[in-house]
């Protein structure tokens, strides 16, 4: 279109192409970055989630383990091998006590493992722990021929 201008040469109209709105092609792809990203966010929650209840589940499995393992090396515990012996607060965690002669003749390596079955892999957990102990018989014979020792005039 042309417009008449007081001159006899024409000049064409200057239309403004504003655009009013956005297209649907921007709405529609708007909105499946927005769904996409929220997939992701919501796989990261779960990831987390589960990476949460592991930690915890292997938090009180170590912490298990360590009051066992101490509890035998007291003597509270009796030092002999045991095998899936389920804890009296907890029937759900089990502990097996495993014993083996020490790189020195007077020490023993005793391990403890803790260990909790659940019923998927999510919720089951197990720990394992070493410590090197003085023989409790090497020390009692130690005592004994003491005693035998002091009593002979």
């Amino acid at each position: 279109m042309y417009r008449r201008s007081t001159s006899l040469t024409r000049q064409p109209i200057r239309r403004s192409h504003r655009r009013a709105g956005v297209s649907l092609l921007e709405v529609v792809l708007a909105l499946g970055i927005f769904v996409a990203g929220l997939a992701a966010l919501s796989q990261l929650h779960t990831t987390g989630a589960d990476a949460a209840i592991q930690a915890r589940l292997k938090t009180h499995a170590i912490m298990r383990c360590e009051s066992k393992l101490n509890e035998v090396a007291a003597g509270v515990e009796p030092l002999q091998a045991t095998n899936a012996m389920a804890f009296e607060d907890d029937p759900s965690w089990n502990w097996t006590l495993e014993s083996a002669p020490g790189p020195h003749a007077d020490l023993l390596q005793i391990t403890v493992t803790v260990a909790r079955s659940g019923q998927s892999s999510l919720d089951s957990t197990s720990f394992a722990l070493s410590r090197l102990i003085r023989d409790p018989l090497v020390f009692q014979q130690a005592t004994a021929t003491d005693d035998a020792a002091s009593l002979v005039p």
